[in-house]
């Protein structure tokens, strides 16, 4: 049976039936009137169709009232606001279910903020909309656009396409023929077998560069005008391989647990004091997830904090059985691999970050920086940024709930996120590399304030003594640097420098062997002089004294020897 609806002007609409109202007419709610394919009305939803209640649906004939129209626009008024429609692809599609397509791209219609001309809602089935990228290089993780380029990373593979343009060539190859209009262009792929793995969080620009990490190969990628480059290759092969190799991009569950303050704390509130289980570590922090309750109560606030207890807020209130309760709260985590660059220094900045179970040792993340200029890793940090982002000329990360400045003058050196670090150098001394040595002093030039933590010489090949194999090596003891090693000769009551003495910023000192005697020497103890071997492994770092937090200078590093006899 038709029916005529009168509408004075035109708009969108949509014409809704109503289902299931009266058990005449085969439905099972008894008179309620429901929306449209679900059994009731649900919570928070307002009644359908608006009149509809118990009382008036048995008074009425509901035979003319089967169909309702829904309008787009509030209470119908010619201009008056319209209701957010949200997307809607209207496409059909055979095919029940859901269907995931990893390696496609697909885009809807123009968005002209001047003209309010709107269009990202509409997905035409009448146009070629999509792009199909090889599905055997896996998903896409990251695309990147800049001028007229789009640049696509899939876990194994980066191709390119044009924007707003596509080239026809000949069909043996050659040259450009013409250019036709096309949104997105044909797809092509970087000579090289790399992709972004499954961290585009590691992806990094600046002007015609791109870096990012493939941990599925163990590779650090730079992406330029030349192509696709093993920036890690730069002396830093191994650690990458090694470092990256052992990430793990799955999600998985980390759980701590606490007992509630019974002294401080209620058994029926939002708040609570809590202490460690155990006497292990208080692992908590924002966000977590208290297990065992229905609304999933996370946390939101982290408050007095001691060495044993703090004070826990969560979002919603929650009834615990008992003040001696044990808490538990989980979070879901992964390895992640921050990066970004610092627009300041020049440098590709990467935080390769293992997901930390426990928060007391975070030490398994490395940060460290790439210089492009010098083709080299120049630096390793002490901090763990949570995000890295450069904006003008000025450095920043966050960590946490804060955003810090880098560089800025009213710092102090290496003093990151609130903690005052050292720095270090090692590396390995060994001119000479075909004589055995005898390493009798070591010297710096630079400004005051650097100590020697260690000055090792090379493992010997492993002998075999009463069936045991042991292999040697001769280390020296810390060299104080020149401040730090300062003390007034008990005799004389002279000064004396245990450590680093200094002529005209020349800084030397005496190495004092530390090691004990090994079988087969000759001579050993007083009278061993110096540290023996082919090469020596030199770790030299700001001391805690001098200056700490203000600049130091080194300029290089060096060892007096003499044939090993």
């Amino acid at each position: 049976m038709s029916t005529i609806l009168e509408v004075s002007f035109y708009n969108s609409f949509l014409l809704r039936k109503v289902v299931g109202t009266t058990k005449a007419q085969g439905g099972t709610n008894g008179g309620q009137a429901c929306w449209p394919g679900l059994p009731t009305n649900p919570p928070n939803f307002p009644a359908f169709p608006a009149f509809a209640s118990p009382e008036v649906v048995n008074a009425i004939d509901l035979s003319n009232y089967n169909y309702f129209l829904e309008e787009a626009r509030i209470e119908g008024g010619f201009n008056n606001s319209q209701t957010e429609l949200g997307p809607r692809a209207y496409l059909y599609s055979e095919l029940k279910e859901q269907e995931i397509l990893p390696a496609t791209i697909i885009y809807s219609g123009i968005f002209n903020s001047t003209t309010q001309f709107n269009q990202t809602n509409v997905f035409s089935v009448g146009e070629n909309i999509t792009r199909n990228l090889d599905p055997r290089y896996a998903s896409i993780q990251y695309m990147f656009a800049s001028d007229t380029n789009l640049d696509v990373f899939q876990e194994n593979k980066v191709s390119r396409a044009l924007i707003d343009k596509d080239a026809i060539y000949s069909a043996s190859g050659g040259g450009t023929l013409t250019s036709a209009a096309a949104v997105i262009g044909t797809l092509t792929p970087y000579v090289g077998d790399y992709g972004i793995s499954k961290n585009p969080e590691s992806f990094a620009h600046f002007g015609y560069r791109r870096y990012f990490t493939d941990a599925y190969r163990g590779k650090v990628m730079r992406l330029s005008r030349d192509g696709l480059t093993e920036i890690s290759g730069y002396g830093m092969k191994d650690f990458f391989r090694d470092k990256l190799g052992s990430l793990n991009d799955e999600l998985r569950s980390v759980f701590s647990k606490v007992t509630i303050n019974s002294a401080n704390s209620p058994t029926n509130a939002p708040t609570y004091e809590v202490i460690a289980t155990d006497g292990g570590f208080l692992n908590l922090e924002l966000g977590m997830v208290l297990e065992g309750f229905s609304n999933s109560p996370t946390i939101i606030a982290l408050t007095n904090y001691t060495s044993t207890s703090v004070t826990i807020s969560l979002s919603s209130e929650v009834t615990i059985a008992s003040e001696d309760q044990k808490l538990r709260f989980y979070k879901l985590v992964k390895d992640r691999v921050i990066a970004g660059y610092d627009n300041y220094a020049d440098e590709y900045l990467l935080s390769i970050q293992p997901a930390v179970i426990n928060s007391e040792f975070p030490e398994g993340f490395k940060t460290l920086a790439y210089d492009d200029f010098v083709k080299g890793w120049t630096s390793f940090y002490s901090y763990k940024p949570d995000a890295i982002q450069s904006f003008k000329k000025n450095f920043y990360t966050t960590n946490k709930k804060d955003v810090y400045l880098h560089y800025a003058s009213s710092s102090r050196h290496a003093n990151f996120y609130g903690t005052q670090y050292d720095s270090s150098i090692e590396f390995i001394l060994n001119p000479s590399p075909s004589i055995v040595k005898n390493f009798l002093t070591v010297n710096y030039e630079g400004s005051n304030g650097w100590q020697i933590d260690s000055f090792n010489s090379d493992t010997t090949g492993e002998d075999n003594y009463n069936n045991v194999y042991i292999s040697f090596n001769d280390s020296s003891r810390q060299v104080p640097s020149y401040s730090m090693g300062l003390y007034s000769d008990p005799i004389t009551g002279q000064p004396q420098r245990a450590g680093f003495d200094r002529k005209e910023n020349y800084y030397v000192a005496n190495l004092i062997n530390t090691t004990p005697a090994q079988q087969g020497e000759v001579s050993f103890g007083a009278n061993i002089s110096g540290i023996r071997g082919y090469l020596a492994t030199v770790k030299i770092s700001t001391d805690l004294d001098t200056n700490r937090g203000g600049p130091k200078e080194l300029y290089a590093v060096g060892s007096k020897f003499i044939q090993s006899s």
